[in-house]
């Protein structure tokens, strides 16, 4: 009787890391339906929340993350945290089946994952969905046999004798069949992310009103997340100066969202680039100017070089300069088709086959798969 084979994902912390790893997932469950996928998380992070929702098995580690920790924390987590979760999971994998191959995805939870799945001889490929690759995977990449890259910029970040193949990140199969066109009047989208973006939420609203004022006409659809307060502020800013604006805290059905669009204004998360750019959106990103490493910024970078969007830096953005932006792009028919079709040809294709290959390699359900498909 053939044995399960078993695909272990690990890391998380935030939505950028987990919503990949659940992509990656269920894209290696469809392609081998006999696949055992397991998780390794974090206590403190979305997956302890997201993964046993969803019914996935997962092991949550008492992790804490060191970068822009005080000292006293860095040491904790390397003497004590890093070697009592290593440790941890070596025990979990002797009880419950060590896997055949482990995928971290980022975040302090996949150090600990990596660190055991190299003690066991299980082999590892990493997977950073950003332009700047995260500081775990730029320390352990040169260890693995693989690291697959959202971005063909991020292979300029790594140093040697790491293997890597840009494989760009999977994108829900509803958004890569929906297309960028124009619309009329047109449609201004304002994305801060799932928790919303303070900037935007200010200053965008002011910037629309500046435009109404000056008799443009326009729509716009803002997702300004889970703080109430910003929301109704933003209603009334838009409410005031006669605009069209449909304010929600977040948005379920993105395909829809993206397609009744023109130009997008939002944060420059790894998923949102390439989510705007297979379908071809138009956008002015304003990164984060805290996210770690500036990763934001390089990711908004891989749109901006190529003509498909412009980069605004927050510490120097006004709602007076943004209206001056906004005005210059989303009234301009045949600047946004020229931004449309760069951003497209930036977008990776076949992302979801691209990184399945790269498993393939190490997986033994896609060895014993080939094997049937030969005896056949």
């Amino acid at each position: 009787m053939s044995r399960t084979p078993v695909l272990c994902i690990a890391g998380g912390g935030t939505g950028g890391h987990v919503m990949p790893a659940l992509a990656l997932a269920d894209a290696a469950r469809e392609r081998w339906s006999d696949l055992n996928v397991r998780f390794i998380g974090a206590e403190r992070g979305l997956e302890a929340k997201l993964l046993p929702e969803r019914g996935e098995s997962v092991l949550l580690l008492a992790m804490h993350g060191i970068k822009g920790a005080g000292l006293w924390q860095k040491l904790r987590v390397l003497i004590w945290e890093l070697p009592k979760s290593v440790w941890t999971i070596r025990r979990h994998w002797q009880r419950e089946e060590r896997p055949d191959l482990l995928v971290g995805v980022g975040g302090y939870a996949s150090v600990s994952a990596v660190a055991a799945a190299l003690l066991a001889r299980v082999p590892v490929i990493l997977y950073e969905q950003n332009a700047m690759p995260g500081l775990v995977n730029r320390t352990l990449g040169r260890f693995c046999q693989r690291m697959m890259l959202g971005f063909a910029a991020a292979s300029e970040h790594l140093g040697g004798g790491v293997k890597s193949e840009v494989t760009g990140n999977i994108v829900r199969e509803a958004i890569v069949r929906t297309q960028w066109q124009p619309h009329q009047p047109p449609r201004l989208l304002v994305l801060g992310g799932s928790q919303g973006a303070r900037i935007l939420n200010q200053s965008v609203p002011e910037a629309c009103a500046m435009l109404a004022r000056e008799g443009r006409v326009f729509t716009v659809t803002h997702v300004a997340g889970s703080d109430k307060a910003a929301r109704e502020a933003a209603v009334d800013t838009y409410a005031q100066a006669g605009i069209n604006a449909d304010v929600l805290p977040f948005c379920d059905d993105m395909p829809s969202f993206y397609a009744a669009g023109d130009l997008m204004i939002a944060r420059s998360g790894a998923m949102t680039v390439s989510e705007a750019a297979v379908c071809g959106m138009p956008c002015i990103f304003v990164p984060l100017p805290h996210a770690a490493d500036d990763h934001q910024r390089h990711n908004a970078r891989a749109l901006a070089d190529c003509g498909g969007a412009l980069l605004i830096d927050q510490q120097q953005m006004t709602a007076d300069s943004l209206a001056a932006q906004i005005d210059s792009c989303l009234f301009d028919a045949d600047l946004l088709t020229t931004m449309s079709r760069a951003t497209e040809a930036a977008a990776p294709l076949n992302a979801r086959d691209r990184q399945l290959d790269v498993l393939a390699a190490f997986l033994p359900a896609a060895r014993s798969l080939q094997g049937r498909e030969v005896c056949s």
